[in-house]
């Protein structure tokens, strides 16, 4: 098993309170493209190397493909593009750094997405290893995906759920977001009081840094 996230490793902080649970939106915060944008479902795995910044990583599931196909969804109008899900390169960079940092062995971590396309969601979620032998789904205790039944276009919805699951109050959790569809960040911590950074450009380690500092100053 690699014993390094590589290049841009995250410093444990000389205080090292955690929140009980790091919540992760997924689409254009974790990967891209969003699920929406795919003609059909992700199933084919692509192989790489784990650690995109190790030349001698190990190889394993860092993509999801759609089968023969061709970005078709919404504003996407049957280019020749392959359709391939991937997490960005700070993305997995964090999910690593969770995976074989000791310091959040005993942190909990979720999802909370308004996919339109929960089904392909879960198959990438399935799919996608983060380091060897260890799929995303592995890392996840919970998981709120979608905007039917239970829960709505606002995340507010999937927050009170995550902790009727967990029992995890909202001032133990930590929230990451790109906040491109509507400032769920914001309405998350006016609402519910949780801690949350925006991600426009997808999550990195400094941005997953960020919230963790962020939530130490609120509690302090």
């Amino acid at each position: 098993m690699t014993t390094s996230v590589g290049r841009g490793q995250a410093q444990a902080p000389a205080c090292t309170a955690l929140p009980r649970l790091l919540v992760f939106d997924l689409d254009d915060c974790c990967w891209t493209p969003e699920m929406h944008e795919l003609s059909g479902m992700p199933s084919v795995e692509v192989e790489g190397p784990l650690d995109p910044h190790d030349n001698g990583s190990t190889l394993g599931v860092v993509g999801m493909k759609v089968p023969s196909g061709r970005r078709g969804g919404w504003g996407n109008y049957g280019t020749d593009e392959e359709e391939v899900v991937e997490l960005f390169d700070g993305a997995r960079q964090v999910f690593r750094e969770l995976a074989l940092n000791p310091l959040y062995k005993d942190v909990k971590i979720a999802v909370a997405s308004t996919s339109l396309e929960p089904s392909f969601s879960r198959t990438c979620i399935k799919g996608l290893e983060i380091i060897e032998d260890v799929r995303m789904q592995d890392m996840l205790s919970f998981s709120q995906i979608g905007r039917s039944g239970q829960l709505t276009s606002r995340k507010t919805s999937h927050f009170r759920l995550l902790h009727e699951e967990s029992g995890i109050p909202f001032s133990e959790m930590v929230f990451w977001d790109d906040c491109n569809w509507g400032d769920h960040v914001g309405d998350i911590h006016q609402t519910l009081g949780v801690v949350g950074v925006r991600t426009p450009n997808g999550l990195n380690l400094e941005l997953f840094e960020q919230g963790i500092l962020n939530w130490r100053k609120q509690n302090a």
